[in-house]
């Protein structure tokens, strides 16, 4: 997909950002089952954890464009959808099925354009209801005005308070005395700060503010003088927290967040969840500095008050020390603190946490869903062929064939219309004659249209739609023998002499071999596949045979029982010897156990990596085919041409009888 194409990039964007807040949403749930999963509760971990999200987030839209795609199975469910246009990841829906077939295995029954006849059409347009006023709007232009104008109404906001932040900074009076500058150079280094802090004073505001990134500043109200040294010492404490873990900066990238990803949940809930994360971070760092709990929690409250009874809302870019909507919470946290969290993030705990983050945002960001094959299904080409008794002609164009195999097929069931892909990545290949009802060999080019047709069998090597296969099956009733139909610049014409019919075979017999060889791996793999089965049930069945012990157990149960009323270090010891002994036989019986799982583990992989090869080598096989795919095309459209030259095509009579033919 062109990212921006056209009129059409406003879509595509759109599409793209919600691809990317599905993927954001899948990555955070991941995380929250991780967290909950190794019960993580210390909330500098936890902080930490959350940031990382915030940057695979950020980086989620770009890695889509960058990394190549990672095939991940799915169940078979997932992948049912209606019939649409071909995706991006170029895989084409199937109508009645479930499985997305790469470009280059779609037949072009499915991949070109069905014509149908003006009465069908009109009558099918007439049966279907009439059209809501919605369904009538232009959703294609208005879905992206509408994203447009709430994502530039957010950005717009922090923008205003980021200018609000700058201006209230300036306004403020730089702080200059003792009392504040020494605790802050102590704070500074105990937490190995590189900036110390500036301190200023501002009526604008009622409770103590962090704010600025590189120059970062500690804004406090113009009361701060009627603090004592402990209130004065947990508010520093708390503001230098939020310095030293930069929250201003993770409070302005998640708002940015929040404006891209606007209709995602997940965007407001991590920026709430973030902030709250860090002032209950700070309230710990506050109380690890000798802050009593009780005094804390009251310094707090008067925060809190202070915030409620101050008129209007500022929506300047600084981490506040108290917020709305989150006392409770705060306090209870704070009173209920014992002192024994640990109050930051080892260096080997984050470099592990950045470590396990890489892999799991790359598999998030290139995941491509496929539907879980069947490695013991039988071979396509086995399974194409019709049963005996089976009528000899059908009036729909033939079923998808299988992707491993998958160029000749019959069948009753159309097939969904969708855009034809690049010729020269569709294999065109002749199905073997003998077979009993039609079958058919399929390739694509939008410019050629062509049918070789065999008078002694029912099968045809083609390159067109099933309405080219229909049209050539009442030709075939009508013309004895063998014959070439195609279409050039518009017109069809209809080839009877030999000669160039089988020179037009011959294009095709390589491809044929090819088929037959990748035939004859589809059985390997199916050989190999069942004996996989057979190795999984034995696994299944493997026994730990649990040895006698009913004699030494009652005598157990005896002893400790004698035991109850109480017992010496010695007996304690021969007893827990004992125990040790009856321990090492069934030790024992499960090492048997396991090593016969082993040895059939071994083997599993050896036929693992046999299927490999046979995977690699079926690969090669389909590179060869659509390489000879563009070679024959390029040799059938020169054959063509020339018989049009030499008058060996003749036009095809427009009434229905070709007895002259």
């Amino acid at each position: 997909m062109t990212f921006f194409s056209g009129v059409e990039w406003p879509m595509n964007t759109l599409a793209h950002l919600a691809n990317s807040g599905l993927r954001i949403i899948a990555l955070a749930a991941f995380t929250g089952t991780t967290l909950a999963a190794f019960r993580v509760k210390t909330i500098s971990t936890r902080l930490f954890v959350w940031k990382a999200v915030l940057c695979g987030a950020f980086a989620m839209p770009v890695l889509g464009f960058l990394l190549p795609p990672v095939s991940v199975p799915t169940p078979g469910f997932l992948q049912r959808q209606p019939v649409q246009r071909a995706s991006a990841e170029n895989s084409v829906p199937i109508l009645g099925g479930t499985t997305p077939l790469a470009m280059g295995q779609v037949p072009s029954a499915i991949l070109s354009q069905q014509r149908q006849p003006a009465e069908s059409l009109s009558l099918a347009e007439s049966s279907l209801p009439q059209r809501s006023l919605w369904s009538t709007m232009q959703w294609r232009e208005f879905a992206p005005a509408v994203y447009f104008a709430v994502a530039l109404l957010l950005l717009a906001r922090f923008v205003v308070g980021f200018v609000l932040s700058r201006r209230v900074s300036l306004a403020s009076l730089d702080i200059h005395e003792p009392r504040i500058t020494e605790r802050l150079l102590s704070q500074a280094r105990a937490r190995a700060l590189n900036v110390v802090p500036r301190a200023k004073e501002s009526e604008l505001i009622s409770v103590p503010v962090t704010m600025g990134v590189i120059r970062p500043t500690i804004l406090l109200p113009t009361g701060w003088r009627d603090w004592d040294d402990e209130k004065l010492n947990a508010v520093l404490a708390h503001e230098a927290s939020h310095v030293a873990r930069r929250d201003a900066l993770t409070q302005q990238l998640s708002l940015l967040h929040r404006a891209v990803f606007w209709f995602s949940p997940l965007a407001w809930w991590l920026d709430r969840h973030l902030a709250n994360l860090a002032e209950q971070a700070s309230d710990e760092a506050a109380l690890a500095c000798g802050a009593d709990r009780n005094d804390y929690a009251r310094t707090l409250l008067g925060f809190f008050e202070a915030l409620h009874a101050a008129p209007g809302r500022v929506w300047w870019q600084g981490v506040a020390m108290a917020k709305p909507g989150q006392a409770e919470r705060r306090l209870e946290r704070i009173l209920a603190w014992k002192g024994t969290v640990a109050m930051g993030v080892k260096k080997s705990i984050a470099v592990a946490i950045i470590c396990f983050a890489i892999p799991v945002v790359y598999v998030v960001a290139s995941a491509r869903g496929v539907q879980e094959n069947n490695q013991t299904a039988p071979p396509a080409a086995a399974a194409a062929k019709p049963a005996a008794g089976q009528p000899t002609t059908h009036a729909g164009p033939p079923e998808p064939p299988a992707p491993a195999h998958g160029i000749s097929t019959s069948g009753p069931e159309p097939m969904a219309p969708t855009a034809p892909p690049d010729p020269a990545e569709v294999p065109v290949a002749q199905e073997a004659p003998g077979d009993v009802g039609y079958s058919y060999s399929y390739g694509y080019d939008d410019e050629q249209h062509f049918v070789i047709v065999s008078g002694k069998t029912d099968s045809f090597t083609m390159s067109g739609s099933s309405d080219d296969a229909r049209h050539v099956e009442k030709l075939k009733k009508q013309i004895p023998g063998d014959f070439i139909w195609f279409e050039q610049d518009g017109k069809s014409y209809i080839i009877r002499d030999q000669a160039t019919i089988e020179r037009a075979h011959k294009f095709w017999l390589p491809q044929q071999e090819l088929g037959k060889r990748q035939e004859e791996l589809g059985k390997q793999q199916e050989a190999l596949g069942k004996r996989q089965a057979e190795l999984g049930a034995k696994m299944e069945k493997v026994r730990v045979n649990v040895p006698e012990m009913t004699a030494e157990m009652d005598k157990l149960r005896a002893e400790l029982k004698a035991l109850s009323s109480g017992a010496t270090a010695e007996q304690i010891s021969n007893l827990q010897a004992e125990i040790g002994e009856l321990q090492a036989r069934l030790g024992e019986s499960q090492s048997r156990a396991g090593v016969q799982q082993s040895k059939l583990g071994d083997e599993m992989g050896v036929l693992g990596a046999r299927q490999g090869e046979l995977g690699a080598k079926q690969g090669e096989l389909g590179r060869q085919q659509a390489e000879l795919a563009r070679q024959a095309q390029r040799q059938m459209k020169e054959l063509l041409d020339d018989a049009i030259k030499k008058g060996t095509a003749k036009p095809e009579p427009e009434s229905e009888d070709h007895s002259m033919l």
